[in-house]
């Protein structure tokens, strides 16, 4: 009796482990539907898109540059604009939710701040050029842009010929347009934009030139200025990734655009920024 009852104490112990191990198994597919559901429709379960933060989409952004990018104290983690709202919207469809970090421009257009860790990807009215896809990668096209050149109300310039001196923000397409046509015309580079835009303020270049938007939004926020000209450059706008290591999340980006695109939600939202 004493063997008989040991050789069943010890099947009953192994038959409780067996069931503990199954539970735990059960356990194991429950959580990793749970974490796939969290996942938007057009999206890729967060779990596979490798982020600087777990559940959250962290963008990259230049500011300010309204109506595309700029802080905003009343708005949700404190940006908003047309790229950010849509931003959001994407991470929206992916289950995760949205942080911006503003790490400079020269940061995100090389691609430094996405190696670094500053961000996911990187929303900043980016121009997708053939010198920029040496160090980053990009998503679909999702805005068309053209070149400008503004100048304050009172200038009687009527072109960029007429003008001494323009600004522009360096390493930007701006800044290879007028490389390429500003004649005797001098320019003047500036690292950040805001600077480009307090220079044209203070009397200390006559005109900047930058995307039509940017000046635009300069314009509706500030007024007393012009745009004089507007040049095709044929010009499309990407959201950049690093270039190696982020192909799922650039996969799911892209599936987020397409089905955004679909669906009218691209169209309401650029309805809410360019209403006009």
């Amino acid at each position: 009796m004493v063997s008989s009852t040991k050789s069943l104490s010890k099947f009953l112990g192994l038959l409780v482990a067996l069931m503990i191990a199954l539970a735990a198994c059960g356990g194991g597919d429950d959580a990793d539907t749970a974490a796939d559901g969290d996942a938007g429709d057009g999206g890729a379960a967060a779990a596979d898109l490798a982020l600087v933060s777990d559940g959250v989409l962290t963008v990259c952004t230049d500011v300010p540059y309204p109506p595309m990018e700029f802080e905003d104290p009343d708005a949700e983690g404190g940006y908003t604009g047309f790229d950010i709202e849509l931003m959001r919207a994407i991470a929206e469809d992916n289950g995760l939710g949205l942080a911006v970090a503003t790490p400079g421009w020269d940061a995100i257009t090389s691609g430094l701040a996405m190696e670094a860790g500053d961000c996911d990807i990187s929303a900043a009215s980016i121009t997708i050029t053939e010198e920029r896809e040496e160090n980053i990668d990009f998503s679909d096209p999702y805005f068309t842009a053209e070149q400008s050149l503004m100048s304050l109300e009172d200038n009687g310039a009527s072109t960029l010929a007429d003008m001494a001196t323009v600004g522009v923000q360096s390493g930007t397409t701006g800044e290879l347009y007028l490389n390429d046509n500003a004649g005797d015309v001098e320019v003047v580079a500036f690292s950040e934009i805001a600077d480009m835009y307090l220079a044209l303020e203070a009397g200390d270049v006559e005109g900047v030139v930058t995307d039509l938007v940017g000046n635009q939004g300069y314009i509706d926020e500030n007024g007393g200025a012009k745009v004089v000209e507007t040049y095709a450059t044929d010009e499309v706008y990407g959201l950049a990734v690093k270039e190696e290591g982020s192909e799922d999340l650039l996969a799911a980006v892209n599936a987020s655009l397409a089905k955004l695109d679909s669906d009218g939600t691209y169209d309401s939202i650029f309805g809410d920024w360019f209403s006009g």
